[in-house]
């Protein structure tokens, strides 16, 4: 569903995801985590597993900085990084928005499910 804004922001996040890469393990993640946040777009009906694919998606991306820290630490990548080396913190934290929205929109179906 469009209208919804966690929609937005979770198709946000997965455009920054692919934007650009460093090394293969990278890609491999930052693609995982983009295409985890596509298929919980999908999946509007679901609305727990949508907050738990959002919370999947924020620790891939929080494991794509501890593999880049380890990647420098070893010597094969640059300790200089470019600025869009900051998009996967910005997609954790769209990703963490979009959970926080989706768990309101639960909250508030259940609150409605109680009144009748």
């Amino acid at each position: 569903m469009i209208q919804r804004k966690q929609t937005l922001f979770l198709l946000v996040a997965a455009i920054l995801g692919l934007v650009f890469w460093l090394s293969w393990s990278l890609f491999v993640i930052q693609a995982l985590a983009s295409a985890l946040s596509l298929y919980t777009i999908f999946i509007y009906k679901k609305r727990p597993r949508q907050a738990t694919l959002c919370l999947v998606s924020i620790l891939l991306h929080l494991a794509w900085y501890i593999l880049l820290a380890a990647l420098i630490h070893q010597g094969q990548a640059d300790e200089q990084l470019p600025i869009v080396a900051c998009f996967p913190l910005l997609s954790a934290i769209l990703c963490f928005m979009a959970r926080k929205a989706i768990l309101a929109d639960e909250r508030l179906v259940k609150a409605a499910d109680r009144i009748r």
